[in-house]
Order: C-alpha cells, then sequence, then structure tokens
C-alpha cells in the first residue's frame, strides 16, 4: 500500500508538489511557534524559590514636623534602626502575623534591586571581577517569611549564626564560583573593595526575579549587627520594605482594619505606617507589561493557527473534491468507502512525513544560526523531538480534517455517476 501511494503521490507530482512545499512551510512555522511557546511555558512554571501566599508589604513614612506626635531630632534617644526594629516587634506580637522581615530593594516583586561585586576567596575569581551579582539586603527573618530553602529543601534561619552579618549565595553562584558540584557552604567571599572576607553561611535553592526570567547568580546579605544599622542609617528606616506574612489570607479591608487596631503601635518616634501593598497585587503590576505582550503573543499565534488551520483544510478539500471522479471509480470498481477514506488519509500523511527530512535541516540551521531561544532553555533533543511531535500531530489532524468531508461525500457517489465524472 505504501509503495502504491508514493507512486500516485510521485505521478501527480505536479500538484503534489505545491501541496508539499505549503505543507513544508507550515509545518516549520507551526514547529517554530511551538518552540516559543514550550520555552516561556517552561519558564513561566519553573520554581521562583520563594513563596509570597498571604504576604503583605507595609508603606513606611516620617513624620512632618509640623504633625501631631513629632519628636525633634534633638530629643530623639534611639536610632533609625532600633524605631524599625520596635516597630517590626510590635507587629511580630499580634496573633495573626506569621513573621516580619525587613529588606532594601530586595522584597519580591520589588520595582527596584541592587548590584555589587562579590569574589570568591577559594574559587575561581576571574568570573566575579568582571561582573556585578545581584545583592538582596534583608534580614534573618526573611527566609521564614518567604519560605526560603537552601538547596536540600532545608530551613535557612536555623544555620545563621545568632546576631552576626553574615552571607547566603544561591545555588546558581555556588556553581559560578567553585564549580558544579562544588559544595559552597563554609567557604569565603569578599566584596570587591573590602578586604575582609566573610563566610558562606548557606546555600539557598535558584531564586528568580519574576516568573518570566530564569535564575541568575546572587547572593543575601543577612543584617543582623552591624550591617543592618549601617543600610538603615544609609537608605533611612522609612525606605525599608517591611513585609508582614500572616496566618490566613486577608482582603484589603480586614487588613486596614487589622492596621487600624493597632492604632498607636504603628507609629515609634517619628517613623509610621500609612498603608499597605498586597505583593499579589504587587506581582500584577511588575507583570503587567510582560503579561500583555505575553497575551499579545498568544492572540497572533492563534490567529496564526486558525489561517493556517483553514488553509491547510482548503488544500485538501479542493484537492479531494478535484479527485472525485477517481474516489468514485474505485468505488465502482469494488473499494469499500471506508477503504478510500484510508487511503486518502494515508496519502496525505505521507505528503506530511516527507516533510520531516527538509524540517530537521530547517532546524538545525536555526539552531547554528542560534535563532532559537537558547539563554533561558537549553536546545535539546528532548526539546526538538517533543515540538516536533506537537506540531506534526497538530498538522495531521487538520490534513485528515480536510480530505474527510471531500471524501466521505466523493465515496458516497453511485457508481454510474462516478463512471460519468470518469
Amino acid at each position: 500500500m505504501f509503495k502504491q501511494i508514493i507512486k500516485t503521490i510521485w505521478h501527480q507530482r505536479r500538484a503534489n508538489g505545491w501541496i508539499f512545499a505549503e505543507i513544508l512551510v507550515v509545518t516549520g512555522v507551526l514547529w517554530y511557534m511551538a518552540d516559543n511557546l514550550l520555552v516561556e511555558y517552561s519558564v513561566y512554571n519553573q520554581p521562583l524559590g520563594y513563596d509570597i501566599e498571604n504576604c503583605w508589604r507595609l508603606k513606611l513614612a516620617n513624620l512632618n514636623s509640623d504633625a501631631e506626635g513629632f519628636v525633634p531630632a534633638e530629643e530623639l534617644t534611639t536610632t533609625q534602626g532600633e524605631d524599625l526594629r520596635t516597630l517590626m516587634d510590635h507587629l511580630r506580637r499580634e496573633p495573626l502575623v506569621d513573621g516580619v522581615c525587613a529588606t532594601y530593594y530586595s522584597c519580591p516583586y520589588a520595582f527596584g534591586n541592587s548590584w555589587t561585586s562579590l569574589e570568591p576567596m577559594d574559587g575561581d575569581t576571574a568570573v566575579a571581577r568582571t561582573q556585578s551579582y545581584h545583592v538582596r539586603r534583608v534580614t534573618p527573618e526573611y527566609f521564614d517569611v518567604f519560605r526560603v530553602k537552601d538547596k536540600q529543601g532545608n530551613a535557612i534561619t536555623p544555620q545563621l549564626p545568632a546576631g552576626e552579618d553574615c552571607l547566603v549565595i544561591s545555588k546558581d553562584m555556588e556553581t559560578r564560583f567553585f564549580g558544579e558540584g562544588a559544595e559552597g557552604k563554609g567557604k569565603r567571599v569578599k566584596y570587591y573593595a573590602e578586604g575582609e572576607s566573610h563566610p558562606i553561611v548557606a546555600v539557598s535553592e535558584p531564586i528568580r526575579y519574576h516568573e518570566f526570567k530564569i535564575s541568575e547568580p546572587c547572593y543575601f546579605q543577612v543584617l543582623a549587627a552591624g550591617k543592618y544599622t549601617e543600610n538603615v542609617e544609609m537608605f533611612g528606616a522609612r525606605s525599608a520594605e517591611v513585609c508582614v506574612r500572616f496566618k490566613r489570607a486577608m482582603t484589603q479591608d480586614e487588613l486596614y482594619a487589622f492596621l487600624e487596631s493597632m492604632g498607636g503601635r504603628l507609629t515609634v518616634n517619628n517613623l509610621y505606617v500609612y498603608g499597605a501593598m498586597a505583593l499579589s497585587d504587587q506581582r500584577e503590576i511588575l507583570l503587567s507589561d510582560k503579561i500583555n505582550t505575553a497575551k499579545i503573543q498568544i492572540a497572533l499565534i492563534s490567529f496564526m493557527l486558525i489561517n493556517v488551520f483553514f488553509g491547510i483544510i482548503g488544500t485538501f478539500w479542493l484537492r479531494t473534491q478535484y479527485r472525485r471522479g477517481e474516489i468514485g471509480l474505485r468505488v465502482a470498481l469494488g473499494s469499500s468507502r471506508q477503504g478510500i477514506y484510508r487511503y486518502m488519509n494515508e496519502e496525505g500523511l505521507c505528503l506530511l512525513v516527507l516533510s520531516l527530512p527538509v524540517l530537521f535541516i530547517v532546524a538545525a540551521n536555526m539552531i547554528y544560526f542560534d535563532i532559537l531561544e537558547s539563554v533561558r532553555i537549553p536546545i535539546t533533543l528532548w526539546r526538538i523531538v517533543s515540538v516536533c511531535i506537537g506540531s506534526y500531530v497538530l498538522m495531521g489532524l487538520m490534513i485528515c480534517l480536510g480530505i474527510w468531508v471531500p471524501a466521505k461525500k466523493a465515496a458516497g457517489l453511485a457508481p454510474a455517476e462516478a463512471l460519468r465524472y470518469e
């Protein structure tokens, strides 16, 4: 049967050549679009390295000099760092609160970030001196509030030395500095401009900035002693990102009712809380442009697929209609309707399969010229094969659907009418 189909395709090569070219172009475009969708889907669903469920960010400010309760500078007996700690302690004592932490430009889905250099003392310094890394300045409670685990899946907070500044690096940075499979915990690193080294107390799982980015080497500067005071004095207590995890989900109204119930405890000297934002809302704002872009891409791809769908169906519909006489003659000579339908499908699918070697050549050239996305997701045999299978299954369904209705009608011809067509 297959040999007969090949002979038929060859004898009708003039008409089949254009169909083959259309199949090749459409399958190639479909394969490229499917590969892009696979990359976006895979990246989006990778673990973020943290959890923002039931987490809120409090908005801080300082009282104006003419506001009630304002404390002049000469009357202050505490530092900004002490005021910030007191405020967090007041929040931490509330029954509804599961955890509180403070960060600087390091809150998940923050609108700002900080970069600085870091150099391993006993690792590959060549990869560090010419590059800056994302630093997250956080208090020790950060890892509990956002459920950040080490690379083995264990809690990080118990591994931190009490009351001491320390560093936690990500798994990506561990690999970058010390090599694949090496252990970074216990080794020492230093800031490029400083001579003093600092121990790595833990290695976190990979951390991603948001759902559309892959994880990159980064580290946490744990603010527990001198670094805490230094950062608060540098950036100010009002600039701190005080993040609270609640024991249950809270609506905006419930959150403001909670803050109102705390009353004066949300004011410490001149530092006070004036509002809050759910991190889920902050996430939506940060990702809004990227999500809108993704929706536009999906809409364009869907529109193209619809056009491809009707194009393929129309082509095979007309092709089958044109061969009604041949189909009817086969019926007159004793072929069953199911046999004719199967034969037409096999012929159409054979044309599709013949395009596979050419498509692999096209794919190889796209890989060679770096047209495919290879930064966020590596190009692997599994990726190529899975995209090919998906594209060819979809094309096969469209071809079978394009053949089904006209073949069914042609197979229903009476023998006398079929002979008249022939």
